[in-house]
C-alpha cells in the first residue's frame, strides 16, 4: 500500500543520522542527552513527549529542523496503523487525532527552514508529498470506516490531488459519495468508480478487486440510468482526470422518463405511482412534514386504484430491502417479519410492492414501510426470498389507504 513508501530515503537518512550528531551541534551535554533519549525511544507517544521536552528546554537548537522531522515521523507512525482496519474504536480515534495534527501542520513540518542543507528542493518536495499521501490516505480510510463520509471524501480528494492514479482511493471516493444518499451526486460517484477500474500500473486495483468493481459499476450504473447504455462513454470519459468536470452528468431513469413527456401533467398521468410517491415525499419533507406523517402513518400505500409502486433493489439486509423508487441511492426501506434470504435476492432487480407506512427521515430522505404479507404485497422476488416465518404474524393496520398527498405549501 502506498503509505508504506512514506519513510523516504531522504527523511530516513536525516533521522538515522541524528543520534550520531557530533556534540558540537548541541548547546551542551544536557541537550545531547535529551536528544539522544528522544531518538532512541521506541514508544511513539513517549518519543513525542521527549521531543517536546527537548523543544521546551532548547527552542533555538541548531537541530530544531531535524527535531521537527522526528515529530512528523512519530505522528505518522501513530496514524498509519489504522489503515485498512475497522477497529477498535480507540485505535481509530488515536490515529485520527495524530493524523489530523500532522495533516493540518504539514506545511510547518516541511517548511524550507527545516530542510537539511544536503537535500535538494525537489527531494524535499517529494518527501512532503510522500508524507501527505500517507496521512491523507489513512485519514480517509479512518473516516470511511467510521462512516463519516463527507470527511472521508475530503481526504480522498486530497490524495488524488497529489497522485491522480490511486485506483483504490478513487473507488473509496465513489463509495463515500454514494453513502451520502444524495441522488444528485450519483454521477460523481459512478465517475470515481469507473476511474478506479481504468487506472493501470503500480497503483491499479488487484485483478480480483477490479473484476468486482466492474461488476458493481455495471449494476449501479444500470440501477441509476435504467440500463448499461452509454457505460462505455463513461469509461472513456474518466481518462480526463481523477475527478469529473463541474458540468459532468449522467441522466437518471427519472430524467429519461420525464424527457419522454411534454410536461409534468402528462408524466403524472402515465406514471400515477411515481406521481403519488413524489407528492408524499414533498409533503413529508415540507415544514409541516411531521404533522402530515401522523395522518399517513399505518396506512397502506398506494391505493388499489394505482396498484403498486415500482422500484429497483439497492441493498439487502437481514430483515429489510432498500429500494430505489425515485432516487438512485434508495428512498424506501421495506421491512418484513420474516428473515430475508440475502443470497437469493439480487441488487438491481426490479420489484413492485404495496406496504404500510411506518417511519420516515427527511435528510437523507427515506420512507420506511412494513410489508405485511410478502406473497400478496410484493412482486419480483424469487420463491426462496424469505426464511421460515418466525414469531406471531403482525396484524395489518386498518386505516384507510392514502389517496394523494397534498402539495407542499409555497414558502413565503
Amino acid at each position: 500500500m502506498y503509505f508504506r513508501l512514506v519513510r523516504t530515503a531522504i527523511v530516513a537518512a536525516v533521522l538515522a543520522a541524528l543520534p550520531c550528531t557530533v556534540l558540537a551541534q548541541y548547546k551542551d551535554q544536557a541537550e545531547s542527552d535529551v536528544a539522544q533519549a528522544a531518538g532512541k525511544e521506541t514508544d511513539l507517544q513517549k518519543k513525542i513527549d521527549k521531543l517536546k521536552e527537548w523543544e521546551q528546554k532548547y527552542p533555538d537548537s541548531q537541530l530544531k529542523g531535524q527535531r521537527t522531522l522526528m515529530v512528523a515521523q512519530a505522528l505518522l507512525g501513530m496514524t498509519t496503523p489504522s489503515y485498512g482496519k475497522t477497529g477498535p474504536a480507540d485505535l481509530l480515534d488515536g490515529s485520527e487525532k495524530a493524523g489530523r495534527q500532522l495533516a493540518d501542520n504539514l506545511d510547518n513540518y516541511f517548511a524550507t527552514a527545516n530542510k537539511p542543507a544536503a537535500v535538494t528542493d525537489q527531494q524535499w518536495s517529494d518527501a512532503k508529498k510522500q508524507f501527505g499521501m500517507g496521512v491523507h490516505s489513512t485519514l480517509g480510510w479512518i473516516y470511511y470506516a467510521q462512516k463519516k463520509n463527507p470527511q472521508a471524501e475530503t481526504e480522498f480528494k486530497a490524495v488524488l490531488g497529489m497522485d491522480p492514479n490511486q485506483a483504490q482511493v478513487s473507488y473509496w471516493l465513489g463509495s463515500a459519495i454514494i453513502r451520502q444518499n444524495k441522488v444528485e451526486r450519483y454521477s460523481e460517484a459512478l465517475y470515481s468508480i469507473a476511474r478506479s477500474i481504468s487506472v493501470t500500473g503500480a497503483a491499479a486495483l488487484a485483478p480480483a478487486a477490479a473484476t468486482a468493481a466492474d461488476a458493481y459499476l455495471k449494476k449501479a450504473y444500470a440501477g441509476y440510468h435504467g440500463d448499461d447504455s452509454d457505460l462505455d462513454k463513461l469509461k472513456a470519459a474518466v481518462a480526463a482526470g481523477p475527478l469529473p468536470a463541474a458540468d459532468f452528468h449522467i441522466r437518471s431513469i427519472e430524467e429519461i422518463e420525464k424527457e419522454k413527456f411534454a410536461n409534468e401533467d402528462e408524466f403524472n398521468k402515465a406514471h400515477p405511482d411515481v406521481a403519488l410517491w413524489r407528492q408524499l415525499r414533498t409533503a413529508l419533507k415540507a415544514d409541516g412534514g411531521d404533522a402530515y406523517f401522523a395522518n399517513v402513518k399505518e396506512t397502506q400505500i398506494p391505493p388499489d386504484a394505482i396498484g403498486m409502486f415500482k422500484g429497483k433493489i439497492v441493498a439487502v439486509n437481514d430483515k429489510d430491502i432498500v429500494v430505489n423508487v425515485d432516487a438512485g441511492a434508495g428512498d424506501t426501506t421495506l421491512k418484513f417479519d420474516k428473515a430475508v434470504n440475502k443470497t437469493a435476492i439480487n441488487v438491481g432487480d426490479a420489484i413492485e410492492f404495496k406496504a404500510v407506512v411506518e417511519a420516515f427521515a427527511k435528510e437523507p430522505y427515506m420512507l420506511t414501510l412494513l410489508v405485511d404479507e410478502p406473497k400478496d404485497s410484493i412482486k419480483g422476488l424469487p420463491d426462496n426470498a424469505f426464511a421460515v416465518q418466525a414469531g406471531p404474524k403482525k396484524v395489518a393496520p386498518k386505516k384507510a389507504p392514502v389517496k394523494a398527498a397534498p402539495k407542499a405549501p409555497a414558502k413565503k
